[in-house]
């Protein structure tokens, strides 16, 4: 298909792709003065989507440090640094869980 007899070659003809497309998922973002309004909860990746802070619970989620934080709230997702202290420093707990994976139409019929 390269030689085409006097013709543009297809291959100089169609344009290339460039750069590099991943194909990881990106964190969905969630940020600290948000989990005040989870005070004395434990908070997880089903309730941060109960209560419509993140599109879909089954993506990992990434609390970001931003305001303050009064609440007292178990986490039980990913966070930085910063925000880990800053729940131990407002009497809360922090506990890193893999992000749950959704479960197959075969597995819920087994249920």
């Amino acid at each position: 298909v390269m030689f085409q007899g006097g013709q543009r070659p297809l291959a100089q003809a169609v344009p290339k792709a460039r750069g590099f497309k991943s194909l990881r998922t990106p964190a969905q973002v969630v940020y600290m003065d948000h989990l005040n309004a989870f005070d004395g909860k434990t908070v997880d990746n089903a309730l941060l989507f109960t209560e419509g802070y993140i599109a879909t619970p089954f993506h990992t989620v990434k609390v970001i440090a931003r305001g303050e934080l009064k609440a007292k709230v178990n986490l039980k997702v990913q966070a930085s640094a910063s925000v880990v202290a800053a729940i131990e420093k407002a009497g809360g707990s922090f506990e890193k869980v893999a992000t749950p994976l959704r479960q197959s139409a075969k597995e819920a019929e087994e249920k």
